[in-house]
């Protein structure tokens, strides 16, 4: 999912807050981009840090791997009805701490953290978490604060509605209200239809904390739809009865997992394994268990295709 103002707003909080209490850092003044020159003036030293500690470095020395995922939001992360934590990047995550163990040769913890669109950044940039493994989309913006592994899926931003909306497109938004994820880039999506005519009028979006919430204010006809990336919506219609989703056409994503710059050999071992899930067919079993058959019921898109196809490394 997308990132936001609010969401860079809170890393830049974050950031000042160390920075008074360190009095060591520096911080980089830059233009930066959607109107955050501040902001991302302090941001931007993720990146600088000096004598940064790999993080594969770190959790040598603490025995702790600690994965950041989401408790509700299918079909990447969530828990199920015994409490266990599961989904599609779950289960990628839990296969990159397999590799870590083995690479490591020693009895590594795991430990998983709760977390939302908001506090994703922070908590990576602070230690909390040592990835982020959900639903999180590669931008320009964040490569300002992150780094990224390759990606381990493609997405799209789509729209849920009652089944008896009239909404059939795009086009039938002008004027509706519609629901977004809090630190998500979907309004910004919206605002660049309507400027470009794609809508005929203005969207409003009210966002929501999760999920659920969203999906209950549709449901109640506090919105006229909800709005997130496709395989969420789909999650959602194939468990809920009334729902139906909508296909937008207006973007296409990557989807990835953040880590801390600086560590290039963590992310090595992120990668290897992506690419290995990938080639053996893994990542194929794990779509069909979250995404298709055995979960959202979502088509296998072309894109999907060319993904798993450029993953698949040679050995």
């Amino acid at each position: 999912m997308a990132t936001s103002n609010e969401e860079l707003t809170i890393v830049a909080k974050k950031n000042l807050g160390l920075a008074k209490q360190t009095g060591r850092r520096s911080f980089l003044a830059s233009s930066g981009t959607l109107g955050l020159g501040a902001c991302l003036a302090v941001c931007a030293p993720a990146h600088a840090a000096d004598g940064a500690e790999d993080t594969l470095d770190k959790i040598r020395r603490t025995g702790v791997f600690n994965i950041g995922l989401r408790e509700a939001a299918p079909p990447y992360s969530f828990k199920n009805t015994s409490g266990q934590y599961v989904g599609f990047s779950t289960e990628i995550a839990n296969a990159i701490y397999q590799a870590i163990g083995h690479e490591l040769g020693g009895d590594i913890k795991v430990n998983y953290v709760p977390l939302t669109s908001a506090t994703r950044i922070v908590l990576l940039q602070n230690g909390t978490i040592d990835i982020e493994a959900g639903a999180t989309v590669m931008t320009l913006s964040r490569a300002k604060v992150v780094d990224f592994s390759i990606p381990h899926f493609v997405t799209a931003t789509g729209l849920l509605v009652r089944a008896d909306s009239p909404i059939k497109s795009v086009a039938d938004l002008a004027g509706r209200r519609v629901g977004i994820p809090q630190g998500g880039l979907e309004s910004i999506m919206y605002q660049d239809a309507v400027t470009q005519g794609k809508i005929k009028g203005a969207v409003r979006t009210l966002a929501f904390p999760d999920h659920a919430q969203g999906t209950t204010a549709l449901q109640t006809g506090m919105i006229d739809g909800y709005s997130t990336d496709n395989p969420i919506l789909y999650q959602i219609a194939s468990s809920t009865t009334g729902l139906r989703v909508v296909s937008l056409n207006l973007n296409a994503a990557s989807q990835t997992m953040l880590i801390r710059p600086e560590s290039s050999k963590f992310k090595s071992i992120v990668d290897r394994t992506i690419a290995q899930l990938c080639s053996s067919g893994a990542w194929l079993k794990l779509y069909d268990t979250y995404f298709g058959k055995g979960g959202a019921q979502m088509p296998l898109s072309e894109a999907s295709k060319a993904l798993v196809a450029m993953n698949s490394w040679p050995t």
